[in-house]
């Protein structure tokens, strides 16, 4: 089996990926977002209970709330409800292909009863996959069919 492969058959489990930053449904949009000041992590769950209700991203923050929101709005006006999730059994390369699919940035991965387990995000995948194929990845020119009429350096 070829590195690629395995790389892209690695279960989630043993894949970079954060612990998920969760706040009840009852938040209100000030204490979602200090939360997420606190932490730095770009991405929020709702829960209703133990259970994943919605997804709340900067994106969102961006896009939905700045200069709209007041700081006592819930956070269940701005979250995106029944968001798309992963399973920890599931490959690197099916949520990479699954983000891909769906136009994700981050993909909340869930136990079987439905409750937060973690959050893959692109950011992490490429991480990963840079940690395995470090020349492809971090040296790849940014238009790789340009090619310099001079060589770099003195």
């Amino acid at each position: 089996m070829s590195l690629k492969t395995k790389v892209l058959s690695e279960k989630l489990a043993r894949v970079t990926r954060f612990d998920p930053l969760i706040v009840p449904d009852t938040a209100t949009v000030k204490e979602a977002l200090a939360r997420m000041r606190q932490r730095q992590k770009p991405v929020l769950l709702i829960c209703k209970g133990k259970k994943l209700v919605g997804i709340f991203t900067e994106r969102d923050y961006l896009m939905k709330v700045a200069g709209k929101a007041k700081p006592g709005d819930s956070i269940k006006d701005y979250m995106t409800p029944k968001p798309v999730t992963g399973r920890m059994s599931k490959t690197l390369g099916e949520v990479i292909e699954l983000m891909d699919e769906k136009g994700m940035r981050n993909l909340p991965i869930v136990d079987a009863a439905g409750a937060p387990a973690a959050v893959v995000t692109v950011m992490s995948a490429i991480q990963y996959l840079a940690d395995h194929f470090p020349a492809a990845v971090v040296n790849r020119p940014p238009h790789p069919h340009v090619v310099s009429a001079e060589a770099d350096g003195a």
